[in-house]
């Protein structure tokens, strides 16, 4: 089962770049006909989500301590770019939190990773949702991903550019 979620987790990268490929920085933040959840804030937020599990597996965070602020689930994106990284270093931080949840499932030796994920998942609050690490990175990796990347999908559609999947 591991291959197929690194797909799919691979594919939604591959995904998120392409959704925002034709982009500017600029672009990225504005919120058309009340549509908060603007590209800047979801390649964020899912860059921190990414570290999350990359936490729940045992790895150190690497997310920019200086951008926890305006990607934390829960706030209200701002529609200001001085607020936001550029697009170029969101996809990079993307990128590489996506690399490093990849690698640390790949690298694992199969009981490890057994354990690591049947392990309760810490937060007391998110095991009501998600009892284990397992279960949370199911739905990071494929749920949490996809549901966010529609967004993106439907805030080109509200900003009048259609699919940049061609679909």
């Amino acid at each position: 089962m591991l291959p197929y979620l690194i797909f799919t987790y691979r594919f939604n990268l591959d995904r998120a770049r392409t959704l925002v490929r034709d982009l500017s920085d600029e672009e990225t933040v504005r919120q058309p006909h009340g549509v908060v959840n603007h590209p800047a804030w979801t390649l964020g937020h899912l860059a921190q989500a990414s570290n999350q599990l990359a936490i729940g597996l045992g790895l150190e965070s690497t997310f920019p301590a200086e951008w926890k602020e305006a990607f934390r689930t829960g706030g209200t994106p701002s529609g200001d770019a001085s607020h936001f990284p550029p697009k170029a270093a969101l996809l990079a931080e993307l990128a590489a939190q996506h690399e490093r949840v990849a690698g640390a499932l790949e690298g694992a030796e199969p009981v490890a990773l057994e354990a690591a994920l049947a392990r309760a998942h810490p937060n007391e609050g998110t095991r009501q949702r998600f009892p284990t690490v397992g279960d949370y990175a199911v739905f990071l990796i494929t749920s949490h991903e996809g549901s966010h990347l529609g967004q993106i999908a439907a805030w080109r559609r509200a900003m009048g550019l259609g699919s940049a999947t061609g679909i």
